[in-house]
């Protein structure tokens, strides 16, 4: 029997979103005497402020309307800036005011994308499979490596190896370009005799741990072809010959063995990103829940800080720059289902890169390439927001700058190759979410023109800027105040005051050439690998640090021209102190970016976890175990906090017992090998003895298996809130210090130069 139940109409929801659009429109564009705009702008921004702290407490119609009122306000300026800002005098000024107006453009277009990208969040409810049901779907993990030290791809093949998920239903695959027959078999006999060296390890590696645990495999290919992306489609063919017709013409299966996984999920990890045991726990019911589905997406966690957080000693205070992205940009692209692959920590459907051949390779970011060919056939995506890898960041500000480099030149080629606005098959939402992402990495050149505009009009008196105080104070400022609180509201947990700016003025510079490189030549850029695990044995000056002496000069130098040009030109003096104050504010990131470039040692070879979990020790192997607390951890040693009357001396062992939050239970023996005070009794550093691979094994499952420690580790940091006045006077500390610390360095470097002339003297 037919449904004659009417289907409610629309139309009267269409035509309220279009009224309500019109007197947006009309709103943002009407005029207003200056003294009400002043009213209207600092008016908004109260009423922004009343609806976060006290009259609106609904989260969802909260965020609207503060993106709303956020949104007019920046819509306001843009039209006064617009019509009321462009002036001709002279062909240098209209150039000057053209570059200034079109970085704010930009900006602006990237301010309001990502409006909408975050506006409606979506925190998924958990999704946990039982690890003993023998119905689950199998799985194949994929740890590409190249050239990064072969412990690191031996580490998180030992961590996948011990992955809760039914024994026969995992496969586990070392996929190897460093040791590849090319490799192998190069000219150069030092290459040659390290890809031999390499290619035993980690085929040694596979061989031991397939014994106890999942399966695991050796598989490298013939040449090095299409970097990771092709070392991956290799990989697909050759670990399910029936791979669902995969165009692969000449896929090269070296050392590949008898077994064969054809997992129907295809777990991706790269070699340094460490899995927690319960990575699958947590993905593969997603899978179960919907047959379109191609991806869930999970954070990429560090444990060690990234060359700004290392050099300002900030990684203990406020967050890693990549949590904006994964505890807060994620959750919007997956509201409009858009959540892209990231290249590891993802759980992919292996029919789906069947029938698109693998991973895209057009681009040096296949991950994202991919997940936007897969979005465009109609396939849905998840995030899952918890941290379940532990990864490594550069170690220094060289490597910092070659991963985003990349980073930038890959999305810039997916525009310009592979347009998000015209591709088939994606939504609106998806068009706008990938075309953020994208024209995101233009920021070089819109920063550095933020930082010369003020500059030139100081030096040369270029007319950058054409508006009065009073303007400033009624269209610009409100803008401003309600970009920086609407950005405080929806990141201000994973990202503090102005950390964004910083980041993208000391990237600024070098973003610049690689950006236009892919944006004018989008089929040059080659892929190029982030080293990882580097030492810093000593303080040292980065060879990319000259830029900043140049723009600190001229920055400085701009004091003294901004004072005489105040007393000069007295009808100028409002455009005076407008410029003045901003390159102030440039002079601070100034500052931050010379103590960032000013590179601090980094001599452990292994990273220390801070934790403070409970365990339970002993002298030697008698008498009652004590309950102590961790304070950090590593797969080298562990940090004890210990009642002052513990009585451990250096060379004591310490029997070890300890459990993660599932319940797993631990146990090794310990080396004293240091002790010291703390106001709380006193700390014991310990040396795990290994008596055996087993145990290094197990070693490996304690440190990186509970991936509850990561969630500790970013609620931690991110309880660390700060006010305005508070973000502020932070970031003048570290500049301070930043910049000092680097005039110290290179005080050092010089007396210690002139005192060689002497000697040699």
């Amino acid at each position: 029997m037919p449904n004659d139940t009417p289907v409610p109409s629309r139309i009267p929801e269409i035509l309220a979103v279009c009224m309500g659009g019109l007197i947006f429109a009309y709103g943002v564009a009407a005029f207003l005497p200056r003294d009400r705009q002043f009213a209207l702008g600092w008016g908004l921004v109260g009423l922004f402020l009343l609806i976060r702290f006290t009259m609106v407490r609904a989260p969802k119609l909260q965020r609207i309307l503060l993106i709303l009122i956020s949104a007019f306000l920046t819509l306001r300026y843009f039209h006064f800036r617009t019509f009321h800002t462009l002036t001709f005098t002279a062909w240098a000024d209209l150039a000057a005011m053209l570059a200034l107006y079109l970085a704010e453009t930009y900006g602006i277009l990237v301010h309001l994308l990502g409006m909408f990208v975050n506006a409606m969040p979506t925190e998924r409810d958990p999704v946990i499979i039982d690890p003993s049901d023998p119905n689950l779907p199998t799985v194949d993990v994929f740890i590409p490596t190249y050239n990064e030290p072969e412990e690191m791809a031996a580490i998180t093949a030992a961590a996948a190896a011990q992955l809760e998920y039914p024994y026969g239903k995992l496969n586990i695959y070392i996929l190897d370009d460093g040791g590849t027959l090319q490799k192998r078999n190069d000219p150069d006999p030092r290459i040659a005799e390290a890809a031999v060296n390499r290619h035993d390890y980690l085929k040694t590696i596979a061989e031991f741990l397939d014994v106890d645990f999942h399966h695991v495999q050796y598989l490298t290919r013939e040449k090095n072809e299409r970097a990771k992306a092709g070392n991956i489609t290799n990989a697909l063919l050759c670990s399910c010959p029936d791979s669902m017709g995969l165009d692969l013409s000449r896929p090269s299966c070296v050392d590949m063995g008898l077994a064969a996984g054809c997992g129907e999920l295809i777990l991706i990890l790269d070699c340094d990103h460490v899995p927690a045991q319960d990575i699958l726990v947590r993905t593969v019911g997603h899978f179960l829940r919907d047959e379109k589905l191609f991806l869930v997406q999970t954070p990429h966690f560090f444990i060690n800080p990234d060359p700004v957080e290392r050099n300002l000693r900030t990684f203990q205070d406020t967050p890693s720059e990549n949590e904006m992205f994964y505890g807060a940009v994620q959750f919007g692209l997956d509201s409009w289902n858009s959540s892209f692959f990231c290249g590891s920590a993802a759980l992919l459907r292996r029919r789906d890169l069947a029938e698109n051949g693998g991973l895209a390779g057009d681009t040096i970011t296949e991950d994202a390439e991919t997940a936007l060919t897969l979005h465009s056939k109609k396939l849905n995506s998840v995030f899952v927001g918890r941290p379940m890898v532990c990864g490594l960041s550069p170690e220094n500000f060289s490597d910092f700058i070659v991963q985003r480099n990349r980073w930038a030149q890959g999305m810039i080629q997916i525009l310009m190759l592979k347009n998000p606005l015209f591709k088939k098959g994606l939504t609106i939402a998806q068009r706008l979410c990938y075309l953020n992402a994208c024209i995101f990495w233009f920021f070089g050149l819109a920063r550095f023109i933020f930082v010369t505009s003020p500059l030139m009009f100081l030096f040369f008196g270029l007319d950058v800027y054409n508006a009065t105080l009073p303007q400033v104070f009624a269209y610009a400022i409100p803008h401003l105040a309600s970009a920086i609180l609407l950005a405080d509201y929806m990141y201000g947990h994973v990202r503090h005051l102005f950390f964004s700016e910083l980041y993208e003025t000391v990237q600024s510079v070098f973003n610049i050439p690689a950006m236009l490189g892919a944006l004018f030549n989008p089929r040059k850029p080659s892929f190029k690998v982030t080293p990882k695990d580097t030492s810093l044995s000593a303080d040292f000056l980065s060879p990319l640090a000259a830029p900043f002496y140049i723009l600190l000069a001229l920055c400085f130098a701009a004091v003294p021209a901004a004072i005489y040009r105040y007393i000069a030109f007295p009808l100028e003096r409002d455009v005076v102190l407008i410029t003045a104050f901003w390159a102030g504010f440039n002079l601070l990131l100034i500052f931050l970016c010379l103590g960032i470039v000013w590179e601090r040692r980094q001599q452990r070879r292994k990273h220390r976890i801070p934790t403070r979990e409970q365990v339970r020790i002993r002298l030697g192997d008698r008498g009652d175990f004590l309950v102590a607390r961790t304070v950090d951890i590593s797969e080298e040693g562990v940090g004890i906090l210990v009642p002052p009357d513990f009585a451990a001396q250096i060379g004591d062992t310490i029997s070890f017992r300890a459990e993660d939050s599932s319940n797993r239970e631990y146990a090794f023996s310990l080396e004293v090998v240091r002790v010291r005070k703390d106001p709380e009794g006193k700390v014991v550093g310990c040396r795990f003895i290994m008596r055996d691979e087993k145990d290094w094994v197990r070693l490996i499952g304690y440190v990186y298996g509970d991936s509850e420690r990561w969630v500790r580790f970013w609620r931690e940091r991110r309880k660390q809130r700060d006010s305005f006045a508070a973000g502020v006077g932070y970031l003048f500390i570290k500049a301070v210090s930043g910049v000092l610390g680097n005039f110290k360095g290179l005080a050092y470097i010089l007396g210690a130069g002139l005192k060689r002339i002497a000697r040699m003297a």
